[in-house]
């Protein structure tokens, strides 16, 4: 039997689920298993909602172990520094510009079909670049499944969680007639 090649809803933030602690993508995964064999191959189509404000993100697959996430920016990005403690992710960009940032300051300005993998623990963020929208191909992988998989923390070692206003996440407003193919 043929798989279906799925096409995820793009989500963001709204007033409900700001302060929840879990983001979109948490959120999504959790659904996720609920209406997918995560032990079956996943087809996906790499379409997403524009958002004129805020953040969305689409989850187009995932296992117990790995993700494939479409994030999509109007203006900021993840603002705050920190690290993924039990992850190792990659970043694409498929659409407009994003300023990578650690520590020590700029790390790189990446545009479409560049990329930056970020090893578990590394600290950084990031930020659209004014312009057009920021489509993002995430790709995270867990190190320790004995381990939280979303755990981040800050430069002071605290923890930031995902939807916060710490992480500097707001209600999404997405454009009616814009999207990403």
């Amino acid at each position: 039997m043929a798989v279906p090649i799925e096409t995820p809803e793009t989500k963001g933030h709204d007033e409900t689920n700001l302060e929840t602690g879990k983001g979109v993508l948490e959120r999504e995964i959790e659904a996720l298993y609920g209406r997918a064999d995560p032990d079956q191959p996943q087809l996906f189509r790499m379409t997403a909602r524009l958002p004129k404000k805020g953040r969305g993100a689409t989850l187009l697959a995932a296992t117990d172990r790995m993700w494939v996430n479409l994030k999509t920016y109007a203006e900021g990005g993840e603002n705050t520094l920190h690290a993924h403690t039990n992850e190792d992710h990659v970043f694409i960009v498929l659409a407009g510009e994003a300023r990578f940032s650690g520590p020590d300051g700029e790390i790189a300005t990446l545009g479409r079909n560049q990329g930056i993998l970020l090893p578990r623990g590394a600290t950084y963020k990031f930020h659209a670049i004014e312009g057009e929208p920021l489509v993002i191909l995430r790709m995270g992988t867990i190190i320790d499944p004995a381990r939280r998989p979303f755990e981040r923390i800050g430069v002071d070692g605290k923890d930031i969680p995902a939807s916060s206003k710490a992480n500097k996440s707001e209600p999404t407003v997405f454009y009616d007639d814009r999207i990403y193919q």
